[in-house]
């Protein structure tokens, strides 16, 4: 039987208007009356209050903000596909092996009413295992033997993930661009005890073969690419508290306190939960020398006060990436500040400077602050970061002409949207280097912007700021 004739009208209507809550709402009824329960939920959540007003009670999911609950809702969907996928790529192995000649198998168990059939049911244990096996590696190059080499983890190793991707992120010089282009080269299943592995190409040019589409590959690593960059918020916010307070937060509160000791801006239901996990691994590489905070280090035991422990980031796999903490390097020469990790930009930025005034050399963040003087559209705009406690500062403008210019005194003036971001992606203590020549002018900016929820008061009304 076809769709009803107003569920595709409203499917039209809202494709045509994203934004209109109600058309949202009302398509969700749609699909509540055809009993499609994923597909209704993901309507209501679309439509945000909506749904409260007319329901009079809040949707299950909607635990945070709308946002947080649709990504956390997108996240567990496409887990379930890939669950689905291991597990019959299992079951397909398994009966490969039952039926393979030779093979004794005694089809009836011994137990009364047994059920009896060759392929039993896949525990929750087993699918739980499944979900936290997923990895995600970086080659060097987009050729076969490039992705040949950086699969090896996934293929050969001892904890073999679910699923994994191998991905050639694009580059740049010497540098490469997180938010540039990837492709993905291959993707590996893997059988639940490790013993089968299906591998499939996506590139044509790297297997020079009739690859198959990637299908649900670049959704996958788009929220593995955010999960990555919440590690790298969370690693840097833990370890310049370390170095701060000479031990380590036993809770992610620590980390986003009121000014002066708002290590970071705000939190997520998301940095929640990978909170305990990077503790771990941060100890771990800190106190055992085991390895990265990347995901590819043994963790030791629980942190106190932490919570339950995260999903494994990516399957105990080192992924390529680099481990060092979010730093931003300043290039005078063409006005651009990046945000980076080792030689990968995670970020970069068109800022506004002041010539000659503007100070090459090495500085910290030593001050975050929201809405300096009071307001969010004066001067120094919404946000400002002290650069090693001097009238230095990145800061916003109520002069978005002089970005790309020397207008300034001295500071580094930035767009607001491109402000906001960079604020809750940096934390107390990073270190910010100020040089020219070195960055590209690739602009590196994702499809959907990092973005914390604030818990505490950043504001300094007690102090009048004089930034140049």
């Amino acid at each position: 039987m076809g769709e009803r004739e107003e569920t595709i009208y409203l499917k039209h209507y809202v494709k045509q208007h994203p934004d209109n809550k109600m058309a949202w709402y009302l398509l969700g009824k749609e699909y509540t009356i055809q009993g499609k329960e994923a597909k209704a939920n993901y309507c209501y959540l679309q439509s945000g209050t909506v749904y409260e007003a007319f329901e009079r009670k809040k949707h299950p999911l909607l635990a945070e903000t709308p946002q947080e609950a649709i990504a956390t809702y997108n996240r567990q969907r496409r887990k379930r596909r890939y669950l689905s996928r291991a597990v019959l790529l299992s079951i397909i192995l398994l009966a490969g092996s039952v039926f393979a000649p030779g093979t004794p198998w005694k089809l009836e168990r011994s137990l009364p009413g047994a059920n009896k059939s060759a392929v039993q049911a896949v525990p929750a244990a087993v699918e739980a295992d499944v979900l936290n096996r997923t990895a995600v590696v970086f080659a060097s190059e987009a050729t076969a033997e490039a992705a040949g080499e950086a699969a090896a983890p996934l293929l050969y190793g001892g904890m073999k993930p679910a699923y994994g991707l191998t991905v050639h992120q694009e580059e740049q010089d010497e540098w490469t661009l997180w938010t540039g282009a990837a492709d993905v080269l291959m993707s590996v299943t893997s059988s639940l005890d490790g013993s089968r592995s299906d591998v499939r190409w996506h590139s044509n040019e790297a297997c020079r073969c009739e690859a198959e589409p990637a299908a649900d590959a670049p959704g996958f690593l788009e929220e593995w690419k955010a999960d990555r960059e919440r590690q790298w918020v969370l690693a840097g916010a833990i370890e310049h508290y370390r170095q701060r307070e000479g031990t380590w937060p036993k809770t992610l509160g620590e980390l986003a306190r009121p000014y002066p000791d708002n290590a970071l801006s705000g939190v997520s239901a998301r940095m929640s939960e990978l909170f305990p996990q990077v503790m771990k691994q941060l100890k771990s590489y800190r106190d055992e020398g085991n390895g990265g905070f990347n995901g590819s280090s043994s963790p030791p035991a629980e942190v106190s006060g932490a919570g339950a422990a995260a999903e494994p980031l990516n399957a105990g796999i080192d992924d390529n990436l680099p481990d060092e903490p979010l730093e931003i390097v300043i290039d005078r020469a063409n006005y651009r500040l990046a945000l980076k990790s080792g030689k990968t930009i995670i970020r970069s930025y068109a800022v506004g400077l002041g010539g000659e005034k503007t100070p090459n050399g090495t500085f910290h963040i030593s001050e975050k602050v929201r809405n300096p003087n009071g307001r969010d559209n004066g001067e120094f705009g919404s946000r400002g970061m002290t650069l090693s406690d001097t009238l230095y500062a990145i800061h916003g403008t109520d002069e978005p002409d002089s970005i790309g210019k020397d207008e300034s005194l001295g500071c580094v003036r930035m767009l607001r949207e491109d402000l906001e971001e960079l604020y809750d992606m940096v934390t107390l203590g990073t270190k910010v280097t100020i040089t020219s020549g070195v960055l590209p002018d690739h602009k590196s900016q994702p499809a959907q912007r990092f973005k914390l929820e604030p818990k505490a008061d950043e504001t300094n009304p007690s102090k009048v700021y004089r930034w140049l």
